[in-house]
């Protein structure tokens, strides 16, 4: 367990694990699950008595065990049941099964952490976690091209960490740790060289995911008149500050983010009288999310 996991990301690790155990037939001794986690006896308790409540479990002093003729029936139903009451559900997309396995329990290091489950309104950048869990598993390189940098870039990905709704990647690109929001990727390609990330880019990147809260960064937005109004009147953007009023009766309006993706919510909603001055990286995004939504219809 890498010691930055969040308390709620540490408990569904727990249970997780002790779900894996019970369905694989192993009689669980609650003196020794406490020690395998470092938590307290009453933990267990309330993990096997509360938490795990709906599991046809059998009881013996101290020790539990799954009735056999639930025996590897406790995979994907009872994972899911596991996962709503923890929040997490709806982080993953509707075909998440095999997400969300991975997280709960993975086959080696970790590939998901997840620091609270609040949900991000924009879920269009999802389409990556599949393919970047599966890279992050296997250990191979990916490439893969950011919204606005239209040239590639070979990476190595070490782990997908949710922070407060928000899909991040943290990697390594030419021997340098990042972490970067999965929606700014534009195109992303599994390639089948190894990923190596050794102890001491593992120890900078593990400083990344701890900081308390990623940089913000400024946004402007041109409101057309029809709409100019409601943003005098409210602030509906993040740190939202009026810059201008221009001559045509629109404002131009500046809002302070850590993702230019959180505010995709909003300026779809306003469309087509939104308009992102700068960066232009997020009005790519709108552009890819409208050409998107076109071609569904």
């Amino acid at each position: 367990m890498l010691p930055w996991m969040a308390e709620h990301d540490t408990l569904a690790q727990r249970l997780g694990v002790i779900l894996t155990k019970l369905n694989s037939g192993q009689r669980l001794v609650i003196s020794e699950l406490a020690d395998e986690f470092n938590v307290s006896a009453r933990t267990i308790q309330r993990d096997l008595n509360r938490r795990l409540a709906y599991l046809p479990l059998e009881r013996e002093g101290q020790t539990y065990w799954l009735d056999p003729s639930y025996l590897g029936r406790a995979t994907t139903s009872a994972i899911l049941r596991l996962c709503e009451q923890l929040g997490a559900k709806a982080l993953f997309p509707d075909d998440h099964d095999t997400l969300i396995k991975l997280w709960l329990n993975p086959t080696s290091s970790p590939v998901f952490v997840l620091t609270g489950f609040q949900l991000d309104e924009d879920d269009g950048h999802r389409q990556w976690l599949k393919p970047l869990a599966k890279a992050i598993s296997q250990q191979r390189i990916i490439r893969l091209s950011w919204c606005g940098e239209p040239a590639e870039q070979e990476v190595e990905p070490y782990i997908l960490v949710n922070k407060r709704g928000r899909w991040l990647l943290a990697g390594a690109r030419a021997g340098t740790p990042f972490i970067e929001p999965l929606s700014k990727i534009a195109s992303l390609q599994q390639m089948d060289s190894p990923a190596i990330i050794d102890e001491a880019l593992q120890r900078q990147l593990n400083s990344l995911i701890e900081q308390e809260a990623p940089p913000t960064h400024e946004v402007v937005i041109k409101a057309a008149s029809p709409i100019a109004h409601e943003f005098k009147l409210r602030n509906i953007l993040p740190e939202q500050a009026l810059i201008r009023e221009l001559e045509d009766g629109s404002i131009l309006l500046a809002s302070r983010v850590f993702d230019g993706a959180q505010l995709l919510p909003v300026i779809k909603t306003y469309l087509p009288h939104l308009e992102v001055i700068s960066p232009a990286g997020l009005q790519a995004l709108v552009k890819r999310d409208l050409k998107a939504l076109l071609n569904r219809m």
